[in-house]
């Protein structure tokens, strides 16, 4: 009985060992242990690791996507500003950098010009050597659009004896201009340049309306009539700012309607301002065209730019940060063609294209011409913050996308992307300031590598870690997804 009763606490004290020594017994994962302090152990350690992330996060939306017209890298003639003796540089000047459609004469010029003389005799700004004639202009540039005047009887009142006898001068001039460029030569013609801001008479915006489409629908029938084989577009011209006054052109359309081809609009645009702002462009863009014909809609943005007055007096690098915003809304506007206004800095300081003597290309001509290059084949809509995005799809396997600082802090950037697999970052860079002290002078920006990591299909860096206005531009391949 003693050796069994001692055999038996020697299994006993053996088996408790075996369970206190086990690491099953005490193994926290054990299904019939209750996991709840160890899981919260655990989710402060995934908290941890997946910190939120502090800055700002786009995304690229390569599903929706838009066809880029090629023709909106286009540029106005400065009549005035560059002399015919000088023309052949410019035009040189202006191709290196892409351009693709040139505006002749220009702005104001166009409603003074003498298209037989290549003069400007009415006008109180006519310079003291005439710009390039049309001859030249043709023997220099492939794509040509033209301005025809109305002036002479806007300032005439409505339906009078002067008002009749101008309208017939100005049906002539329109013939005139059509035969010395050439009927198949020209791709678009505009009827009237800003006839908002002229004096006209001095009558009420509402009474220059009416004189402006009654003008418009006359020259419209006669070009109809005299070139009824016509290729061009022929546009009306109109403030892009009140889209609705394209409606009341409609309305006084009473003939000559089916002439119109589209509109032109002078997108002067800013982000500091109420009436010209950025964040309205696309949709009175479209607007604009749609209320005039939503069928027979063709957008020529003939002078463009980013204007001082409107983005706090932005200058050279400051400027060339907001010509990419506007390219993509371009874009994604529909917009046909374009031209840039004014190609010599000399007429507006600090938003010019070149030096006076083409020797010097500014920052704004600068992103012109890479912008030229690159935002080509599809544009993509993206998300907007404090920060705007802009972006191309080149073809199925590369995007390219432009990222502008301005005058943001330091932030860092997170790109995420819809309907493209990134595969890798074939190249990034950025155009930084000629002197990050002192972003608003006349000197050209500088290209430099930028540091850029691609971490789970999301793209990661810091923009202005230097200093203001930077401009990122990265090259991705990868494929549509």
């Amino acid at each position: 009985m003693i050796s069994l009763r001692i055999n038996y606490l020697v299994y006993c004290t053996i088996l408790m060992l075996f369970f206190a020594c086990s690491p099953d017994a005490t193994d926290p994962l054990d299904p019939k242990y209750e996991p709840i302090e160890v899981k919260e152990e655990d989710d402060e350690v995934e908290e941890e690791g997946e910190a939120e992330f502090d800055g700002e996060s786009f995304t690229i939306n390569v599903t929706d996507r838009k066809t880029i017209n090629p023709l909106i890298f286009g540029m106005n003639n400065d009549w005035r500003q560059i002399p015919g003796s000088r023309f052949t540089d410019f035009s040189q000047e202006y191709k290196t950098l892409g351009g693709q459609l040139l505006r002749f004469p220009g702005g104001w010029e166009s409603e003074f010009y003498d298209w037989e003389t290549n003069t400007t005799p009415n006008w109180d700004n006519k310079p003291d050597q005439p710009g390039a004639d049309i001859d030249l202009v043709k023997s220099n540039i492939d794509n040509v659009s033209i301005v025809l005047p109305t002036t002479l009887a806007m300032n005439h009142a409505l339906n009078s004896s002067q008002f009749v006898e101008a309208l017939t001068e100005l049906k002539n001039t329109a013939r005139t201009a059509l035969d010395m460029v050439g009927v198949d030569d020209v791709g678009i013609v505009e009827i009237g340049n800003e006839w908002w801001l002229q004096y006209a008479g001095g009558v009420s915006r509402s009474e220059k309306l009416k004189k402006y489409s009654v003008i418009a629908m006359n020259i419209a029938e006669f070009i109809g009539e005299e070139f009824p084989d016509r290729n061009f577009k022929l546009l009306i011209n109109g403030d892009y700012t009140r889209p609705s006054e394209f409606t009341d052109i409609k309305n006084n359309f009473t003939s000559a309607y089916d002439e119109i081809d589209g509109v032109a609009l002078h997108t002067y645009v800013g982000y500091e301002t109420e009436s010209h702002n950025m964040a309205d462009l696309e949709q009175r863009i479209i607007q604009s065209a749609d209320n005039f014909n939503s069928e027979k809609n063709f957008v020529y943005l003939s002078e463009w730019m980013p204007s001082r007055d409107y983005n706090e007096r932005r200058l050279y690098m400051e400027a060339a940060n907001i010509i990419p915003d506007i390219f993509q809304i371009y874009a994604l506007s529909n917009v046909d063609a374009a031209a840039f206004w004014p190609p010599v800095n000399s007429s507006i300081p600090g938003v010019g294209v070149f030096s006076w003597n083409f020797s010097k290309v500014f920052p704004v001509g600068q992103i012109f011409s890479e912008l030229s290059s690159n935002f080509k084949g599809q544009v993509v809509r993206t998300t907007d913050g404090e920060f705007k995005i802009t972006a191309a799809l080149q073809d199925e396997s590369t995007l390219v996308v432009y990222i502008p600082g301005k005058d943001k802090s330091a932030t860092n950037i997170q790109l995420q992307f819809q309907g493209f697999n990134v595969q890798n970052i074939a190249s990034a860079q950025k155009f930084i300031p000629h002197n990050y002290s002192e972003t608003d002078i006349a000197e050209p920006y500088k290209t430099t590598d930028a540091t850029v990591s691609l971490i789970d299909q999301e793209i990661m860096f810091e923009i202005n870690n230097e200093g203001p206005y930077e401009i990122f531009k990265l090259v991705l391949k990868g494929n549509l997804q």
